[in-house]
C-alpha cells in the first residue's frame, strides 16, 4: 500500500506555478511562466533563469548538469547548466524542419526526442541536430495530439490528449497502449505509473494492470517526482512529500 507523509516544514509559497520538476539530486525546479528557479531539497533557492521566448511548456531534468526546456508558442528548446545558465543558443526547431513540435523531452542518450504535430511524427535528435531516428507516423497508435512526454530506463512514454499512455522502446517501436485519462502530467519510477486526474495523484501498478489504481494525494494542481521524494503543488504552496 502507498503512503505518503507531509513535511509541512518544507513548504514553499509561490503563485502562479506552471510546472514542476526533480532530478536525480533531489532539487526541485519550480516553472513560473517564463521564469525557472532551481531550489535544493530543503526547498531553498539555488538558482534562478528567465527567457524571452514566452511561456516555457515544460522542463525535462533527466540530466541536472543539461537541462532542457521547451517554449512551444515559439517553437523553442534551451539547455541549461546546472547553475541555470545557458549552454548555447536556444534551437528553434523550424530550423531542423521541425514545424509543429507538440511535446519535447530528453534522452540518456545525450540527444531529444520531439513530436512534430504537423507530421504526426516522432523524432530523435542528437544535440548536433542530426536526426538519427524517425519513427512511424504516431497516427497510427491515436489520433490524438502528443501533449506530454518523457524518458524513463530506456523508454520512451508519450501522453496522448490525457487519454492513453503510449510506451515505445529507444528506438521508436511501440511497445504498449494503455488507456489512462489524465490531466496531461505522468510519471514513471520502477514500476508505478504516477499521473494526475481531477487534482488526484494516482499510482497504477503497470506490471498488475487490473489492479485498481491508488490514490496517493488529493487537491494536488502540480507534482514531481523521482525514487521516493516528490514535491506537490496545492494551495499556493510547493511542498516536500514522502512516498512509501
Amino acid at each position: 500500500m502507498l503512503l505518503s507523509q507531509n513535511v509541512f516544514s518544507q513548504q514553499l509559497k509561490v503563485e502562479n506555478v506552471t510546472a514542476l520538476a526533480a532530478d536525480k539530486q533531489g532539487n526541485c525546479y519550480v516553472v513560473t511562466g517564463n521564469g525557472v528557479a532551481k531550489y535544493n531539497d530543503n526547498l531553498e533557492l539555488q538558482s534562478r533563469h528567465t527567457t524571452t521566448f514566452g511561456k516555457i511548456e515544460s522542463v525535462d531534468v533527466l540530466d541536472p548538469f543539461k537541462v532542457l526546456f521547451f517554449c512551444k508558442n515559439f517553437l523553442r528548446v534551451f539547455l541549461l547548466d546546472n547553475k541555470l545558465s545557458a549552454l548555447g543558443n536556444p534551437i528553434f526547431l523550424p530550423d531542423v524542419n521541425v514545424l509543429k513540435p507538440s511535446a519535447v523531452c530528453r534522452s540518456a542518450e545525450n540527444g531529444m526526442w520531439v513530436v512534430d504535430a504537423y507530421r504526426q511524427q516522432l523524432l530523435y535528435f542528437d544535440f548536433t541536430l542530426n536526426t538519427t531516428r524517425e519513427a512511424a507516423s504516431l497516427a497510427n497508435y491515436s489520433n490524438s495530439s502528443a501533449t506530454y512526454m518523457l524518458e524513463r530506463d530506456g523508454k520512451l512514454l508519450i501522453n496522448f490528449s490525457g487519454k492513453s499512455i503510449a510506451v515505445f522502446d529507444r528506438f521508436g517501436a511501440l511497445l504498449h497502449l494503455f488507456s489512462v485519462e489524465s490531466d496531461g502530467w505522468f510519471d514513471l519510477q520502477g514500476d508505478k505509473l504516477y499521473y494526475l486526474f481531477n487534482k488526484k495523484l494516482y499510482a497504477q501498478n503497470i506490471l498488475a494492470w487490473s489492479e485498481t489504481p491508488q490514490i496517493v494525494e488529493q487537491n494536488v494542481d502540480l507534482c514531481a517526482i523521482f525514487n521516493a521524494a516528490m514535491y506537490i503543488y496545492r494551495n499556493g504552496a510547493v511542498e516536500k512529500v514522502f512516498v512509501k
